[in-house]
């Protein structure tokens, strides 16, 4: 399948004097940013010389800096050969930042990436802490989520170590991130901005793109979605996206080693999503209308205290330890209060029903179409 492996490959024997940066350059970026740089990559208030990924000893550090990745095999491969590419063997890397901080429900980490003539500020997406994942799932009370606020920080500080226009993205949160932290900084770094890659973010709590601040960069903005996207359209989104093909099954598709890349070396975009991911936008945003944000919190309090009886804060120690985490969790769900347990369930049921309801009244809606 052609992948972001098979771009590297091919177009890796060009720089990007010969072939110019674009999203798939940014994408495979945003991917690489998910790994561990804390023993070679210097950070802003710990300076060190840039490094380059010929630098690196990968043969003894390979497995470190993929471990917490949620694909580490497909990482490992990437760096590999974007050692062995004449694209990437030579690019710089400096001001590594990574903060998880479990009592802030923390999680967050970015990098500069410097190629021949392209400078790109990734944010990292959501890794394997169950931190990560809980202040994703904070997303839909809080305002603001710690990270988003070290985002514009790290921008902030960044703009003021790096020269010239660069570009800034990142996958999942760190689309989040990317836009966030784009669209708060103040309107000089905002001219510097090339473009915005925002792959397969989420939303945000409030609809922040009809805002004055987002029109400086609307125009730079530039956000990729699957075709069954359960992730990039939740909450309120910028409307405008490119929809990509990938080889993944719903949630799957998430993952960008599953996005296919043309001859062309261009992301492989298509017109519409699916139905599901239409009928899921549309029920997650009817259900986060019904329920206020108290009642979302409790929620996701419930579900909290649930996982937490796993005592671990890295989603794969699940690999190894699936039954015993299921064991703990199931002990849990039990000593849970009879009112508390009976209000989790309604919330569950309400949530289905309301899926098979939007469900059917869409296909009814399509039927109309179709008729007219």
């Amino acid at each position: 399948m052609r992948n972001i492996h098979y771009y590297i490959k091919k177009f890796g024997r060009f720089d990007t004097s010969e072939f110019p940066f674009n999203e798939v350059d940014a994408l495979i970026l945003s991917e690489l940013a998910y790994a561990d740089f804390s023993e070679f990559v210097g950070g802003i208030t710990t300076p060190r010389p840039d490094v380059t990924l010929s630098d690196i000893a990968i043969n003894k550090s390979i497995k470190r800096m993929v471990r917490y990745t949620m694909s580490p095999h497909s990482n490992g491969q990437m760096i590999k050969l974007m050692r062995k590419s004449k694209r990437f063997k030579d690019m710089r890397l400096n001001y590594y930042r990574n903060k998880v901080d479990t009592k802030l429900e923390l999680q967050f980490s970015a990098i500069v990436f410097t190629l021949k003539d392209s400078t790109f500020v990734a944010f990292r997406g959501t890794d394997t802490t169950l931190t990560g994942w809980k202040e994703d799932f904070n997303m839909v009370f809080l305002d603001v989520i710690p990270s988003q606020e070290q985002c514009l920080i790290y921008l902030n500080e960044i703009a003021n170590k790096i020269e010239g226009n660069f570009y800034i993205g990142g996958h999942s949160k760190g689309g989040n991130l990317a836009t966030f932290a784009s669209i708060y900084t103040n309107p000089e770094i905002q001219k510097r901005i090339i473009k915005i890659y925002d792959f397969e973010g989420p939303g945000f709590k409030y609809d922040i793109f009809n805002s004055e601040k987002f029109q400086n960069i609307a125009d730079k903005l530039q956000k990729y979605i699957t075709r069954d996207s359960m992730i990039g359209v939740v909450m309120y989104n910028f409307s405008k996206y490119e929809i990509v093909r990938s080889s993944g099954i719903i949630l799957m598709q998430h993952d960008p080693f599953r996005w296919r890349v043309t001859k062309n070396g261009r992301l492989d975009v298509t017109e519409n999503t699916t139905f599901n991911c239409k009928v899921f936008e549309r029920t997650v945003k009817e259900w986060l209308v019904r329920y206020p944000e108290e009642e979302r919190v409790k929620i996701l309090e419930i579900f909290y205290k649930i996982i937490s009886a796993c005592k671990t804060n890295n989603l794969l120690d699940f690999k190894t330890r699936a039954l015993k985490f299921i064991h703990s969790m199931r002990k849990q769900y039990k000593q849970i209060d009879g009112e508390t347990l009976e209000y989790f369930k309604r919330t569950l049921h309400e949530y289905w029903d309301l899926y098979f309801s939007i469900r059917k009244e869409m296909k009814a809606e399509l039927k109309q179409i179709k008729k007219h």
